[in-house]
């Protein structure tokens, strides 16, 4: 009876993976639209103030030509984790660690598979940090969200990133844990252009930037 209720439990725990997933991959189009639009409005400033918000556009540019491109990537791995599923809701059947264990690990070391992997976030990180300066206030934010630092499990072991976050994990979750990093690429974008665009917008606003047309001699008239 107890092996039945963790069995239940087990399958509980897949589907609650399954099910955040499917909310990841609904925020992810939303975000991609809103990002569509922003990128857009950056465009036409560009063309409206070119001296203002053409430089800014071209990073923008980069930004999302990096993104789309890191983005498919991922895409493109979860689409070979789930090839030999026939139904890509039946969450309680991916359960089986065995398609990653053998793509991203060979004994202790990394297949090519796995290294690229690696490399592709590092570069990801490494160019969007390069394109906006390292003085960027984003660059701290970009960092952590695409570390691949070795990490301290619950024993106080050092672990390397690669195999703690996806070695022996059931697939679900490493799906999941895989559109959650094109969460964090869509938001990424969605911070990084919205500063573009609203930084400039709040410069052109601040009284700073105006003179006064009046100029009085004296400081007060009686």
């Amino acid at each position: 009876f107890i092996a039945m209720l963790a069995l239940n439990m087990s399958k509980e725990v897949l589907s609650a993976f399954g099910f955040m997933n499917e909310k990841l991959t609904e925020n992810n189009i939303s975000t991609t639209a809103k990002n569509k639009e922003a990128y857009a409005n950056l465009a036409t400033k560009a063309t409206e103030q070119k001296e203002k918000f053409e430089a800014l556009n071209k990073q923008a540019i980069e930004i999302k030509g990096l993104s789309d491109n890191f983005y498919s990537y991922l895409d493109a791995l979860k689409g070979k984790m789930t090839a030999d599923i026939d139904d890509k809701k039946d969450y309680e059947s991916m359960d089986k660690t065995a398609f990653l264990d053998e793509y991203f690990f060979k004994g202790d070391k990394y297949t090519a598979e796995g290294q690229g992997f690696l490399d592709k976030i590092n570069a990801y990180k490494t160019s969007v940090v390069s394109v906006l300066g390292s003085d960027n206030k984003f660059v701290s934010v970009i960092e952590k969200r695409f570390s691949t630092n070795a990490e301290t499990n619950r024993d106080g072991k050092t672990i390397e990133w690669l195999d703690y976050r996806y070695k022996g994990f059931p697939l679900v979750a490493s799906l999941t844990n895989l559109t959650q990093m094109q969460a964090d690429i869509k938001n990424s974008e969605a911070d990084i252009v919205a500063d573009l665009l609203g930084g400039k917008l709040e410069e052109a606003l601040s009284l700073d930037n105006y003179k006064g047309i009046v100029s009085l001699e004296k400081n007060a008239y009686f």
